[in-house]
C-alpha cells in the first residue's frame, strides 16, 4: 500500500461516522442537492435488473442503495473500501434499508476479484487520492465483462472555470478540486469514451465500455462480508 493510501485510510476512519452529514453540507455549498446529484450518477449507468455491480470505494453506500432499487432482488451487489470504518457504515446502512451487498475491504489497485465478472464498475469520489490512479484503472476495467460498462466520477472544477468567482471561491475552500478528469490515463481501446460534467459543474463523469477483445485475467479472491 502506498503512503497516499495509507493516509486516505486514515483520513476516512476518522471521518466515517460524519461522512454522510459533510457531504450533504458540502453539497448545498456546492450549490446542489446531494441525492439528485447522485441519481444523476446512477442514472446513466442505465442499469436492468439482475446486473452484476461492483463500486470501488463504496463510502458508505450512498451509490450502492440506489442501484439495489434498479438492479433489484436478482442483482448482485459489491461494495469495496480501503477503510474498515466506512464499511461498517455501509453494513448499517443497508440493513436499516433492508437491502444485501457484499463488502470487501482492500485496495483498489489490487482488487481481489476474478476479471471479466460485472456488468457494471463504477468509482464515485476519491480517485485524485489513489496512490496508483492507472493501475486502479486498469484494475477496474480488468473486473469489467467485455462490453461492461466503467463509470468513474469525482468532484473538481473544469479548467475553464477556474478564473471565474464561483471557481475561485470553490478552490479556495478545497485546493484539491484543481485536479484534472484523468481521461489521460483511459486506455485508447476502450469504446464509447465520454466525460461530462454534473453536481452543478463541480463533478466530471467518465464513462465508457470495455472492449470485447480483451482476454480477462485472475486475481485472487477475497470472501465478501454481507452487508
Amino acid at each position: 500500500m502506498s503512503e497516499s493510501d495509507r493516509r486516505s485510510r486514515i483520513f476516512y476512519e476518522r471521518r466515517a461516522r460524519i461522512n454522510d452529514l459533510q457531504m450533504r453540507v458540502a453539497s448545498l455549498l456546492q450549490g446542489v442537492w446531494e441525492p439528485s446529484e447522485r441519481r444523476k450518477f446512477v442514472t446513466q449507468m442505465e442499469l436492468t435488473p439482475g446486473q452484476r455491480v461492483l463500486e470501488v470505494a463504496v463510502g458508505t453506500g450512498s451509490n450502492l442503495a440506489l442501484i439495489a432499487n434498479d438492479v433489484g432482488p436478482n442483482g448482485r451487489l459489491i461494495g469495496l473500501d480501503l477503510s474498515s470504518a466506512m464499511l461498517q457504515q455501509c453494513k448499517r446502512k443497508f440493513r436499516r434499508l433492508r437491502l444485501k451487498a457484499g463488502l470487501i475491504e482492500a485496495d483498489a489497485s489490487q482488487l481481489p476479484v476474478a476479471g471479466n465478472t460485472f456488468d457494471v464498475v463504477l468509482h464515485f469520489g476519491g480517485i485524485k487520492d489513489f496512490g496508483n490512479k492507472k493501475k486502479a484503472l486498469k484494475e477496474m476495467i480488468r473486473v469489467a465483462r467485455r462490453g461492461g460498462k466503467v463509470s468513474i466520477s469525482e468532484k473538481c472544477v473544469p479548467p475553464d472555470k477556474r478564473d471565474s468567482l464561483r471557481g475561485r471561491l470553490l478552490l479556495r475552500l478545497d485546493p484539491l478540486l484543481a485536479h484534472e478528469p484523468p481521461v489521460d490515463l483511459v486506455p485508447s481501446t476502450v469504446n464509447d469514451l465520454h466525460c461530462s460534467w454534473f453536481w452543478n459543474k463541480t463533478a466530471y463523469m467518465i464513462s465508457f465500455t470495455k472492449p470485447y477483445g480483451v482476454p480477462p485475467h485472475s486475481a485472487p479472491q477475497t470472501q465478501p462480508t454481507q452487508g
